[in-house]
Order: structure tokens, then C-alpha cells, then sequence
């Protein structure tokens, strides 16, 4: 069996062919779950296409929620992993990236930030402060 492909301390993205966490909720109940700060050693996030295709509302909610609790996630120990599980694949733009599904392409930069890092194929990192 091969190992999660996460990394502690960042959020994994990756492509949902690779190994994800047994636990997994949609986008709405992680933000939940990081206001209540109930979040599990290893975590799969899913549904961040419709995110990333809906309203500015429901993105900025997300980054707003995921950068006022980043503090919190960087106190736990062991840190934990956290991925989001996606559909399509991930294209470089210049330094960033965008996730291609269906014909459309999605910044990842308007989430995760500027500072996403490829680990390998299928699987990009960004540190918990986007």
C-alpha cells in the first residue's frame, strides 16, 4: 500500500487517481470543521472545483477562513495532513498553476496563493499562510 500523498504542515492538492485520507468532506464542512478547529491528523477536502467555478463569495470565504485559522493549524502536532482532492489536471501558467477540468482552466492562485510548489505529477503543495 503506498503512503498518503501529503505532506504535514501544507495543503496537498491532488488529482483524485492518487492516495487520499479515508476521511473526507466536502469544502463546507472543512471551513466548518477549521472554525470549530475539529480538524484530524490526515483530512481530504473535496468539491473544490465547484468552488473554484462559483461565486467570488464562496472562494473568499474559504481563503478568508483559511487564512485567520493557519495559526491554529501550524500549533498541532503532529501537523496535520490535509488534502484537497480534485477532478482534471493541473497546468503551470508562468510561476503558478490552474487546474483544467472539462476545457475550463481555474487559477489555484486565488485560493492557495502565490507561492504553490509541484511535488510531482498530480500533486502540488502550498504552506498553510496563502
Amino acid at each position: 500500500m503506498r503512503d498518503l500523498d501529503a505532506i504535514g504542515g501544507m495543503y496537498n492538492l491532488v488529482i483524485t487517481d492518487r492516495k487520499t485520507a479515508d476521511h473526507q468532506v466536502p469544502v463546507e464542512k472543512f471551513i466548518v470543521m477549521l472554525h470549530e478547529h475539529e480538524i484530524p491528523e490526515e483530512l481530504c477536502v473535496v468539491g473544490l472545483e465547484s468552488v473554484l467555478a462559483d461565486e467570488e463569495q464562496h472562494r473568499q470565504e474559504l481563503v478568508d477562513t483559511m487564512r485567520s485559522e493557519s495559526d491554529y493549524l501550524n500549533s498541532l502536532s503532529p501537523l496535520p495532513k490535509i488534502q484537497f482532492a480534485v477532478e482534471g489536471s493541473f497546468q503551470s501558467v508562468g510561476e503558478s498553476f490552474e487546474l483544467e477540468r472539462d476545457g475550463e482552466f481555474y487559477p489555484l492562485e486565488t485560493i492557495f496563493g502565490s507561492r504553490l510548489k509541484r511535488r510531482s505529477d498530480g500533486w502540488i503543495v502550498s504552506p498553510y499562510r496563502v
